[in-house]
């Protein structure tokens, strides 16, 4: 059995391999970031007393594992999911922030369970709490397909980039490497 402690730090490593180090493109949405997290998380987070500085730039491994944790992994609620669907959610909520992820795995319940052919179905509200959380159990439950749900996500979220780059066209030049880490998310649920 996996403890909590493993499957975070195996969520969290993956979505560090996909954020990789410090970057400050003028183009970019999400502004200045190091390891995925932005200047105001970094400074949220000082203020809340998870570290010990602001400068976003010095962030280490260790501080970013903090701050993924608390602001991003417990708040998403992928610590309530199993592998890989957690670590699918966690990088998701990372690179689309929480409400987005939230809306991604909603969309993918109420996919799922027409699918599957369960009278389930969810708000896309952009908030996991117990409605959602419940009615990914029951689609599990029912059908138990972890696989076919992973899949639907990544299909969701590949929907999500591409009606970005549609609405705001200078995201464009993003959407090759959204597409990779996506790519590197079928993998994890070994789908080509």
């Amino acid at each position: 059995m996996i403890t909590l402690d493993e499957k975070y730090s195996s969520a969290l490593s993956f979505v560090l391999s996909n954020e990789g180090g410090y970057v400050d493109d003028p183009h970019d949405r999400g502004g200045e970031t190091n390891m995925g997290i932005t200047a105001s998380t970094m400074r949220r987070a000082y203020n809340d007393g998870l570290v010990k500085h602001t400068d976003v730039k010095t962030l280490t491994r260790d501080e970013a594992a903090v701050i993924y944790e608390r602001y991003y992994w417990q708040p998403s609620h992928a610590c309530d999911m199993d592998s890989p669907l957690c670590t699918l959610h966690f990088d998701a909520a990372v690179n689309h922030g929480l409400g987005g992820a939230a809306k991604l795995l909603q969309r993918t319940i109420n996919n799922y369970a027409a699918k599957a052919g369960i009278g389930v179905r969810v708000d896309v509200d952009g908030a996991v709490g117990t409605k959602t959380l419940s009615a990914l159990c029951q689609c599990l439950d029912l059908k138990g397909n972890v696989s076919l749900i992973c899949e639907i996500y990544c299909n969701e979220r590949e929907k999500y980039y591409r009606a970005i780059v549609e609405s705001n066209p200078s995201q464009a030049k993003f959407l090759r490497g959204w597409l990779n880490r996506l790519a590197r998310n079928r993998e994890l649920i070994g789908e080509r």
